[in-house]
């Protein structure tokens, strides 16, 4: 008998015998932990992962597309050109931001923003599959004008409104009512937003505390997940009869492989490439994430799936990790797919809240088989 043999055989025992098959999962998850640290304690070091950067994601709009890229420049509030602008509409009198949560706005996902950097600047490309013809409007020579707006519902900020062109595009693929581009604006050293705390997930700012600057994002200027909580929580939706996802539901910055399941959870500091990062609040997930990138139909996955088992106290079903760049980044230092991940430091009290939320197998799987299965290990 050959070793796959002997595994499927193991496995078609775990099936038969769902109560053996749990407490096999807890035990190989707690030898594997407990390794571990013996050998962290040993060396009085973390050890050196073999995660490696699979992909990069850049949202130049808030809320729209992704362009995903090769690699990407660091700056304190993020990649550089990450969610830079964003689309507005009035409501009750005020400019407020738009987000495909409301139904109204979920074409939003269809937009496809584009970068273009030639000998006569940089100019951003837009296209949708509900507008015929793309726009392109030239960055360095556009004409705006201050508007004051919303970012996620929170204070007022002083924006640049890109003029009536990109907005009656924008308005025609979208189909939202007085649309309008607003941007940070230009060369303006002087704007600042600061990342926000989720109470919910209960996480300190590193660093003493201090703030940290950020784009148009949510919470924090970048966003990690990796490619096996993707395919634990995949196997999940498929066990229970449900239609698998993608990553685009999670809307990351920096996809990872290498680590067990969730055990991105564990994380505190990171380096990619040269580039440090605090691993600092975990992302609860909200209703975006239930809304099919192609199809635009809305359901109740992967939200109820994640309650079953990722959910904490609070109501924060977390899918992904915030990170900040630690001190020092100006832009100058990039990180490229294929960059290896260097872990650290762990995250104790979140390591232990990972055993207990994120054992890496569905009931009906023995982590015999996730290994087998799983194509990124």
């Amino acid at each position: 008998m050959d070793s796959m043999e002997i595994i499927d055989s193991a496995s078609n025992f775990y099936l038969s015998n769902p109560i053996v098959a749990s407490l096999a999962i807890a035990t190989v998850v707690t030898i594997v932990i407990i390794a571990y640290d013996v050998l962290k304690n040993a060396t009085g070091k973390s050890q050196k992962s073999t995660a490696t950067v699979r992909e990069l994601n850049i949202y130049p709009i808030k809320s729209c597309s992704e362009v995903e890229v090769p690699s990407a420049a660091v700056t304190p509030r993020g990649f550089r050109n990450d969610r830079i602008f964003q689309v507005v509409s009035k409501v009750d009198g005020k400019w407020k931001f738009c987000t495909p949560r409301d139904k109204a706005f979920e074409k939003l996902f269809h937009v496809k923003p584009l970068l273009v950097v030639d000998r006569e600047g940089i100019k951003l490309k837009l296209s949708s599959v509900h507008r015929r013809g793309a726009l392109v409007l030239d960055l360095e020579d556009a004409v705006t004008s201050p508007l004051a707006t919303t970012v996620m519902g929170y204070n007022y900020l002083p924006m640049a409104d890109y003029g009536d062109a990109v907005a009656d595009w924008l308005g025609d693929a979208t189909g939202i009512d007085g649309a309008r581009l607003v941007g940070i604006p230009p060369g303006d050293g002087n704007f600042r937003r600061d990342v926000i705390v989720n109470e919910d997930q209960g996480e300190e700012l590193p660093a003493g505390g201090k703030a940290f600057p950020m784009s148009l994002g949510d919470e924090a200027p970048f966003l990690l997940t990796t490619r096996e909580s993707m395919y634990d929580l995949n196997a999940r939706l498929k066990s229970s009869g449900e239609d698998e996802v993608d990553m685009r539901r999670f809307r990351p910055n920096i996809v990872i492989d290498g680590l067990l399941p969730w055990e991105e959870d564990s994380l505190k500091r990171i380096r990619i490439g040269s580039v440090e990062f605090h691993v600092w609040q975990r992302c609860g997930r909200c209703t975006m994430t239930t809304i099919d990138r192609d199809t635009l139909r809305r359901g109740g996955e992967p939200l109820k799936t994640l309650s079953t088992f990722r959910e904490r106290k609070n109501g924060q079903r977390n899918f992904g990790m915030h990170l900040i760049p630690s001190l020092g980044v100006e832009g100058a230092v990039g990180i490229s797919v294929g960059d290896k991940v260097e872990i650290l430091e762990y995250d104790d009290d979140r390591r232990a809240e990972w055993m207990r939320l994120g054992k890496p197998a569905t009931e009906k799987k023995s982590w015999l088989n996730f290994l087998k299965e799983c194509p990124f290990k």
